[in-house]
């Protein structure tokens, strides 16, 4: 069906403000920070092409992105000295792909530590990402990883549907590795993995703000009948400002969403009057947008709400860059001004900065950047532009060993880990 608006067709009135019709096959961001630019203010831009500068030691932090060997969290926990049963392990696949690792309270493994729960995010380890590997961007830094190099999946979760961010053989591998894993997908993506064979109760489908809760049991890990707190797992789509489409035929008809995960223990022993805490928040958020132009004032305010409902979060995923698809530009040398084109549909590093305060993230890590990109350039720029808005807004670098309000933010190799030590909130009175 299409999302176009047609005068025969009656408005919901309790429609969502992001839905364009009434069958919840079509999508819009509904808010003016993503409305497209004025004639008057592209006239007003600069022309967007330039040559590189030397960027190589504009900033003490720059250098270039290497691929390593995932190690899964296990060097930063010892350079931190932190105990992984304490902390939120993140680990960057290159591009958006993220696997993070949750120590699940109340639950025995065979050598009496916590079990783990594994979530990837937007996985992709192919080397173009497009309908067929001989077409769309291609990968200038390899993966780390292939599939079957994970550690564990128990879930799986997408933002939306473009090519980088859903992978078809990426997704076939994890399915053929972890065929128990559970897949989180925004609106109208459902039917995409069921044509893989993926049983219809192993996808969620979620629309902005539904959330699921589940217990660990739901994900076939065990509990002690004598512990007294009982473990859920909370997923919650939340809204991002982008758009969607594998083809020119169906944009905007499957919905994109960023993610929330929280882990909660809820007491036993107060069953009339039970106390909730929080033991881990992850917050993801997919591709977005931040801001209508780079030079605007007017910014998508879902950020703070998602702040104020969810934050803060012990670890944030923010992208720092736009996509792959004009990265053959910067492979002939030249350097594409984002600040001097249409940018409502992709964040700046400066930004993501901006998001980072917005969600109250206590330590985020910078993400889609470096991977399908035309030329070692573009790495360093988005770096250099994220290290001089972290400085502005008196962010702590990402390797700093000390911790305030201000929370820390950074970049990682492609394949590196970093480790965070959970904190907990109470949540008796959270959404």
């Amino acid at each position: 069906m299409s999302n176009t608006w047609s005068p025969f067709q009656k408005p919901n009135p309790n429609r969502p403000s992001h839905h364009t019709n009434n069958s919840g096959t079509g999508f819009k961001n509904p808010w003016p920070s993503a409305e497209a630019p004025s004639w008057s203010e592209l006239l007003k831009s600069n022309f967007p092409l330039s040559f590189y500068p030397n960027l190589g030691k504009k900033h003490p932090e720059i250098r270039d992105v290497q691929v390593v060997v995932p190690d899964w969290g296990a060097a930063d926990l010892k350079k931190r000295g932190l105990e992984r049963e304490s902390c939120v392990v993140g680990t960057t696949l290159g591009h958006a792909g993220v696997v993070t690792e949750l120590p699940l309270e109340g639950t025995v493994g065979e050598k009496g530590e916590k079990e783990s729960f594994w979530i990837v995010f937007d996985p992709i380890f192919s080397t173009r990402a497009g309908p067929t590997q001989y077409t769309g961007p291609g990968r200038m830094k390899k993966s780390p990883c292939q599939a079957s190099d994970l550690p564990g999946c128990d879930a799986v979760l997408i933002s939306h549907n473009h090519y980088d961010h859903l992978d078809l053989s990426t997704i076939q591998a994890i399915c053929k590795k972890f065929p128990k894993a559970k897949y989180f997908v925004p609106l109208g993506n459902k039917s995409w993995f069921s044509t893989l064979g993926i049983p219809s109760e192993s996808i969620v489908e979620l629309d902005w703000w539904d959330k699921r809760e589940y217990s660990v049991q739901d994900f076939e890990y065990s509990t002690p009948e004598s512990t007294s707190k009982e473990t859920i797992l909370r997923f919650t789509c939340v809204p991002s400002q982008h758009n969607s489409g594998r083809g020119a035929l169906d944009q905007g008809q499957t919905l994109w969403c960023g993610w929330v995960i929280e882990q909660l223990l809820t007491s036993k022993d107060e069953a009339e009057f039970p106390t909730t805490q929080r033991k881990g928040a992850i917050y993801h958020a997919g591709d977005t947008g931040y801001r209508r132009t780079a030079k605007s004032d007017i910014i998508c305010p879902v950020f703070k709400e998602i702040g104020e409902k969810y934050g803060p979060f012990d670890i944030s995923f923010l992208p720092i860059w736009r996509g792959g698809s004009l990265g053959f530009l910067s492979n002939i040398g030249l350097r594409l001004s984002h600040k001097d084109i249409p940018s409502a549909l992709h964040g700046s590093p400066a930004d993501a900065i901006d998001m980072h305060k917005d969600v109250r993230s206590l330590n985020s890590v910078g993400i889609h950047f470096g991977t399908f990109v035309g030329s070692e350039n573009e790495s360093l720029e988005a770096i250099l532009e994220f290290e001089e808005a972290r400085e502005e807004a008196n962010v702590l670098p990402l390797n700093e060993d000390t911790f305030d309000e201000r929370g820390r933010a950074g970049v990682v190799d492609i394949g590196g880990s970093v480790a965070v030590r959970i904190k907990a909130h109470d949540v008796n009175t959270r959404n």
